[in-house]
């Protein structure tokens, strides 16, 4: 269902909001989300611009391929409305760092983790 902007602020366009933030929090592109969701590039910019609104299943799909569940992307657009627009945080510069590291830190074993955590001591004292 295809719905275009107005005046009136909907759900769709609140949710598109906070996958587009997490999409490019996680320095993703727009095919490489889609793809792994199972759709295209081109309904994943209409989801994200308010266009169209998502099928559960496909918000299934979208929130695995962003390594979130769907009720997170709930919890953030709860908080966000819970705030006027000039408050809503905005991400830490190295958060999309940090969360392409992640990816990497969940496949070291315990040995390999203790020496990532060493190495970023290290760097800190210089």
């Amino acid at each position: 269902m295809v719905r275009h902007r107005g005046a009136s602020h909907n759900r769709a366009m609140d949710i598109g909001e906070v996958l587009k933030r997490r999409r490019e929090n996680r320095m993703e592109t727009l095919e490489d989300v889609a793809f792994r969701a199972g759709t295209d590039a081109s309904n994943l910019s209409r989801i994200e611009r308010g266009l169209q609104q998502p099928s559960l299943s496909l918000l299934d799909g979208l929130a695995v391929a962003l390594e979130t569940r769907v009720s997170d992307i709930y919890t953030e657009l709860e908080a966000a409305r819970n705030l006027p627009a000039s408050k809503t945080p905005k991400p830490e510069p190295w958060a999309a760092d940090l969360q392409r590291l992640q990816r990497h830190v969940r496949e070291l074993d315990a040995d390999k983790r203790a020496m990532l955590v060493d190495i970023a001591k290290l760097l800190k004292r210089h």
